[in-house]
């Protein structure tokens, strides 16, 4: 059997889980193939155009609510994506599918489950495609179509939401969230365990800011808790430019005799370990770290909120598992320093994370999959 495993790069969100499924999957004995969308089509210059446009809307979160949500409100845009893939995407996909011959395809972006499913239509092509919606407690309405094999989402609230856009409710699962292996398979950390193997002190209340894959989250918590100087370490993490790094070096220089100490460790891979070494973690809400957050046990501040992710916002307050801070600063700042002052504190939302109704397993969604499709292979052999 053969896989292949399309996502989009615009993010890490949707590379992630996708790259965490095709290694289970290859490690299952399931050949399998990681595939950028857009150069799998060969239509990389369309790829270029929507990076930018979503690193530009990630620096101007406000405008960017409005704008997906007026795009997610209107279907014109992905019924033109389907009409001009059908129109001269073909050959490609064809001679990639020729090239290739899977038996089965995974995707993890509304752009290459529902596009791909509709070419695989009209080219009349009878090949499975699985979509995992990587927005978790919700997905965009251009992911529903009635051409996917099945629509995998992690929680009861997604999965209702999904059916309520439209999404047949026979074809939507409640799956695991595919951790990426670095967080799955690594050994529990204590506190104290962590801090000493990343260098940081040991007894110190610890605020990891992430800053994200693309490093444009806001300064704006760092700069007021710097500013009030109380004793805590804050651990800034996430890809970044030379402008943010020369400005974090500035607050890294100032911070070295004052007691709020500030650490820049940018991007990092051993993921597991900062989240062990975490008191809070705080950042834009980035799905994939807001899950492993949960994993983690680690509660989540949420500083900045992009359109998808709305509902994550929702979700972690309802479990009280982490804070809404996003349109009240002031609020995220006296949070870090109610719990900042109080170990006890920290020790009583531990007990929030055991009601989290998600189950965590890249391998487990892999299981789910081949188990699936090796059932449509039996059907068709016994068909034929």
């Amino acid at each position: 059997m053969k896989g292949l495993c399309v996502y989009v790069d615009g993010g890490k969100g949707h590379y992630v889980p996708a790259k965490a499924v095709a290694d289970e999957l290859n490690r299952k004995g399931v050949e399998t193939v990681l595939e950028e969308f857009f150069d799998y089509l060969d239509i990389r210059w369309m790829g270029r155009i929507n990076k930018k446009f979503w690193r530009l809307m990630l620096r101007m979160p406000g405008l960017e609510q409005k704008i997906s949500k007026h795009n997610d409100a209107d279907s014109n845009g992905m019924e033109w994506g389907i009409k001009f893939a059908n129109k001269h995407c073909t050959r490609m996909l064809k001679a990639n599918l020729e090239e290739f011959r899977p038996d089965f395809i995974f995707a993890t972006h509304p752009y290459a489950s529902t596009i791909l499913s509709e070419m695989l239509s009209f080219l009349e092509i009878d090949i499975p495609v699985y979509y995992y919606a990587t927005d978790v407690f919700s997905a965009p309405v251009a992911s529903i179509c009635d051409k996917l094999r099945k629509f995998f989402i992690s929680t009861e609230e997604g999965r209702e939401k999904v059916i309520a856009m439209g999404q047949r409710p026979e074809t939507v699962e409640i799956v695991p969230f595919p951790l990426q292996q670095s967080v799955a398979e690594s050994p529990r950390l204590t506190k104290q365990e962590a801090r000493r193997k990343l260098d940081l002190d040991e007894n110190l209340f610890t605020l990891q800011l992430n800053l994200g894959g693309e490093g444009i989250g806001s300064l704006s918590l760092l700069h007021s808790l710097v500013k009030s100087d109380i004793p805590m370490q804050i651990v800034i993490i996430g890809g970044m430019d030379k402008k943010m790094t020369e400005k974090i070096s500035g607050i890294v220089k100032h911070s070295e005799n004052a007691r709020t100490k500030v650490y820049n460790r940018g991007f990092i891979n051993n993921v597991n370990e900062y989240l062990a070494a975490s008191d809070i973690v705080a950042g834009r809400a980035g799905i994939n770290t807001i899950v492993e957050a949960m994993y983690a046990h680690r509660p989540f501040l949420i500083t900045e909120l992009v359109y998808t992710v709305l509902p994550s916002a929702d979700y972690v307050e309802k479990y009280n598992v982490g804070w809404n801070c996003s349109k009240n600063k002031t609020k995220s700042l006296e949070i870090v320093k109610e719990y900042a002052a109080s170990s006890d504190k920290i020790a009583e939302l531990d007990r929030a994370f055991f009601d989290v109704p998600i189950e965590f397993g890249s391998d487990k969604l892999a299981d789910i999959i081949i188990s699936d499709a090796e059932s449509l292979q039996k059907c068709v052999v016994n068909e034929q």
